[in-house]
């Protein structure tokens, strides 16, 4: 939000001896608050569009206008490299078999995936193919280490809660 001015900054007194970024510190204080004032400030250290629109996702993610799965994203898009998340699991309490994952991802992944051999006729089904491969990847492996009589390499799904504990096979 900025602030209503009656004078430009370049008319005020204090403004006649600053140079460089302390001028456009003190400049961006005279017209912006909030919000507005901290990606202003942001901008001030950037050399490139490209660091100016991390900072002012960095500005947003630190006063909770995106949450951390939008930044990353937003981050990695704009650095354009592939970026894949799970945004939602739901299970059948009735039938644990059961059961849907929701992924997101940006362009530049399904962008990826086609360069790797996946088409479709959308980016939904070029990455259902691919999650499909990687299920079938995981189920493969499942079954040569009981065909070798081999143990079981551990779990799969990686546990990022710290409150959970988990014991593997060896522990």
């Amino acid at each position: 939000m900025s602030k209503k001015t009656k004078l430009p900054f370049s008319m005020m007194p204090a403004s006649w001896g600053l140079k460089g970024k302390a001028r456009a510190r003190a400049e961006a204080e005279y017209y912006y608050e909030g919000v507005e004032l901290e990606k202003q400030l942001a901008f001030i250290d950037c050399d490139t569009d490209h660091d100016k629109s991390i900072a002012e996702l960095d500005v947003e993610l630190k006063e909770g206008v995106i949450d951390e799965q939008q930044y990353d994203k937003k981050v990695a898009t704009i650095r354009k490299e592939p970026w894949v998340e799970v945004k939602k699991l739901e299970v059948n309490p009735e039938d644990a078999k059961a059961g849907y994952m929701e992924l997101d991802w940006n362009d530049e992944f399904v962008a990826m995936l086609q360069e790797n051999g996946y088409t479709g006729e959308s980016d939904e089904s070029v990455v259902n193919k691919w999650f499909n491969d990687v299920c079938r990847t995981v189920l493969m492996q499942e079954i040569e280490d009981q065909d070798y009589g081999l143990q079981p390499q551990g779990d799969v799904i990686k546990v990022t809660n710290p409150d959970v504990t988990m014991e593997g096979p060896n522990d």
